[in-house]
């Protein structure tokens, strides 16, 4: 069983967690971002999951015990961090992590995205986006731009081809 325990730890042990483990992935190297930082409580102990992305390639193996290595590190640096003991992840994003940020579109520009809004699903190619709505190009013999508004009920995730 898997409960987000976040809210439960004060603001200052998320705070300095955030700053540690940016100051970490900067270390670790230019080309890795933090997506998210998650907090769990799993068989009675706390989770820390530090999902990464990296620009130009998929995040490897290699990659995730670099981050970990550095995360581990700065986070041992904090004494009395947590209450008890924790277990430390790094893992890539993942490929179906839903599109929902501003960062999120940011780092999907360019990439196949797959859209359920309106009871309608479509899929192309990610141009551009803004707070209210984005523009994937639809369509590969006949190409056409279509506007989607970003709202609660609109669904984005990256396209993937079997």
């Amino acid at each position: 069983m898997t409960d987000d325990i976040a809210k439960s730890l004060p603001l200052s042990t998320r705070e300095a967690v955030e700053k540690a483990v940016s100051a970490a992935v900067t270390r670790a190297g230019a080309e890795y971002e933090i997506v998210e930082i998650r907090y769990t409580k799993e068989y009675g102990k706390l989770n820390v999951t530090v999902f990464v992305w990296k620009a130009e390639d998929e995040i490897t193996l290699d990659d995730c015990e670099k981050v970990h290595n550095e995360v581990s590190d700065a986070l041992d640096a904090l004494d009395d961090l947590f209450d008890d003991d924790y277990i430390l992840n790094v893992s890539s994003s993942g490929l179906d992590r839903p599109v929902v940020s501003d960062d999120d579109f940011r780092r999907a520009l360019g990439t196949e995205i797959e859209v359920t809004a309106d009871k309608e699903k479509f899929h192309g190619t990610l141009k551009s986006y803004d707070t209210d709505s984005f523009t994937i190009v639809t369509g590969d013999k006949n190409p056409k731009d279509k506007t989607v508004l970003r709202n609660n009920k609109t669904k984005v995730q990256p396209y993937i081809r079997f």
